[in-house]
């Protein structure tokens, strides 16, 4: 029998609130494509005291903010509440989904329709930005002085943001941090199968995965299956049970290497490939099609990407709620990351830094006017007040206490209409767990985890063993444009070729001299450079 822990039955007891959306890429903001709907979001804009208690008694300051994607409507509960609080006027917002959002920016840019400030989510596209010369510098300097408080944090929770800002030895705009990037996924059992095939605890090494895999192979269960088409979801826990995550950059004996091509990868393919053969492992695992499906369904035992909503039974999206609408008597429980033979474990996590706010190349022009921008996110960013009442609203009316008595303690629970995510997002409040805010991103650390779900939180954080790329995204080195859509399409396919066998594994030593010769060896060149760079700065 598997006796639930104690996180797991306070998270059976506890609500839906605070739950992650999903695994957003680099801090990506989730956001849904529903049709906006007719109800408008609530009136009232509570004025909030900030850090920066001058800011409404300055001048009137009209701003082209282009916020974070999310279908927002125009004069919003949480545009309202900005204005007001710091004597602004957005001179349009921008309503655009997740999915659209880096095809319209990129449009509307490329015609000279640069905003103000701007959010950006990826280093690469800062990159090109920055090289067309549509965005301003932001000095290191400014940012300390208007916005000391970020710093601050960044400095001490996401020193990776300041990778993601810079470009050729500047700084292009004002980092952000997220929250759930320190975190990897969590992964479960189907211990049901686990029980038909005679195994009596959750595995937690590599050898007894083996094992297990081996008794659920007997009543016709895979152990196993991945994400075999993609570059960094490709069987991480196991690689992490290696000490090793296949294309983040890290340091080795004080030099940056990337972890495709080492030594501890090859160890864990031989593990891999070793399953395969035996037919452990899921054989349609390369499409990475199916996989939430085949899971539910019992094909396989074992899923090493899953949330922490995964076996809750309040949440009608939740994985297991998934498997009983196919079977009523599937039964998962979350799984520690496996132990390889070095006592070594580890799961993929982006890491705390986030997108960047870049400022149009007008501000270098109106550096006022940048500084004062600046020192309106601080204020977001790291002012209780503020901050909630753009992040979750207001109380009774977008939110509550999920226990009232306990207050902030128990966490928040969104009510009403805005449960919706389409309706939050048109009262101009971006995101339901994360903290972000349209215009700020999210608060500090401190911040989110007063208000976060605890049950999610502790489940988070239980066995949380990340590891992390040293610049959070591999691909933001200068030449990564050039040699990187290349290279993780070499990785990707040999992994594959080795593991099912069509490869013996010394085609790895192959594969590393490929890699190296297709711009490898160039961008481990520049990752040190890099790494270098800002650290003597």
């Amino acid at each position: 029998m598997y006796r639930e822990s104690k996180n797991m039955r306070a998270w059976r007891k506890g609500t839906g609130a605070g739950l992650l959306a999903g695994a957003l890429l680099l801090g990506g903001c989730a956001s849904n494509d529903e049709s906006s709907g007719t109800q408008g979001a609530s009136s009232s804009a509570p004025a909030a005291s900030g850090t920066q208690s001058s800011a409404a008694e300055q001048p009137l300051l009209k701003v082209d903010w282009m916020n974070l994607p999310g279908l927002i409507q125009e004069h919003s509960y949480g545009q309202q509440v900005l204005e007001s609080k710091f004597n602004i006027k957005l001179e349009k917002v921008y309503p655009i989904s997740g999915n659209d959002f880096k095809q319209k920016q990129q449009l509307m840019v490329s015609t000279g329709d640069v905003p103000d400030v701007m959010i950006v989510m990826d280093p690469a596209e800062l990159s090109k930005y920055a090289a067309q010369g549509l965005i301003a510098e932001v000095p290191v300097e400014m940012i300390e002085q208007y916005a000391p408080n970020t710093k601050k944090k960044l400095d001490q929770d996401a020193p990776q943001g300041w990778y993601y800002s810079n470009v050729g030895g500047k700084n292009y705009g004002l980092p952000t941090m997220y929250f759930n990037g320190q975190f990897h996924s969590k992964q479960v059992w189907r211990t049901d199968l686990l029980e038909k095939a005679g195994i009596a605890a959750l595995p937690k090494t590599i050898d007894e995965m083996t094992q297990a895999f081996a008794a659920l192979k007997k009543i016709g269960v895979y152990g196993m299956s991945s994400n075999g088409n993609s570059y960094y979801n490709q069987f991480p826990t196991i690689f992490g049970a290696f000490g090793i995550m296949p294309t983040q950059w890290s340091l080795k004996d004080g030099h940056v290497v990337n972890g495709a091509t080492q030594p501890e990868a090859k160890a864990a393919l031989a593990q891999l490939a070793e399953w395969h053969k035996a037919g452990y492992i899921e054989p349609e695992f390369v499409t990475g099609k199916d996989l939430g499906a085949k899971f539910n369904s019992g094909k396989f035992a074992y899923l090493d990407n899953a949330l922490a909503t995964a076996t809750s039974e309040d949440d009608p999206s939740s994985l297991i709620n998934a498997i009983h609408q196919v079977d009523p008597a599937g039964k998962i429980d979350f799984a520690e990351l496996p132990t390889g033979p070095n006592g070594q474990s580890g799961g993929w996590a982006w890491g705390s830094a986030g997108n960047i706010w870049a400022f149009g190349k007008q501000l270098e022009k109106e550096p006022e006017k940048m500084q004062r921008i600046l020192q309106i996110m601080d204020t977001i960013q790291n002012d209780e007040e503020t901050w909630l009442a753009l992040a979750w609203g207001e109380q009774g009316v977008h939110y509550d206490y999920v226990d009232p008595a306990v207050g902030a303690a128990s966490g928040l629970n969104r009510i009403g209409v805005y449960t919706d995510m389409a309706k939050l997002q048109e009262a101009g409040i971006a995101d339901p767990t994360n903290g972000a805010t349209f215009w700020a991103s999210q608060g500090n650390f401190e911040l989110v985890e007063k208000y976060y779900n605890k049950d999610v939180l502790n489940i988070y954080k239980t066995g949380n063993k990340p590891m992390v790329d040293l610049f959070g995204k591999a691909d933001l080195l200068p030449s990564s444009g050039k040699y990187w859509p290349d290279l993780i399409k070499l990785k990707t396919e040999a992994y594959v070729k080795i593991i099912m066998g069509q490869e013996p594994l010394s085609y790895f030593d192959a594969f590393v001299k490929e890699w190296n010769a297709k711009g490898g060896s160039q961008l481990e060149e520049e990752a040190n450079a890099l790494y270098s760079s800002l650290q003597n700065k």
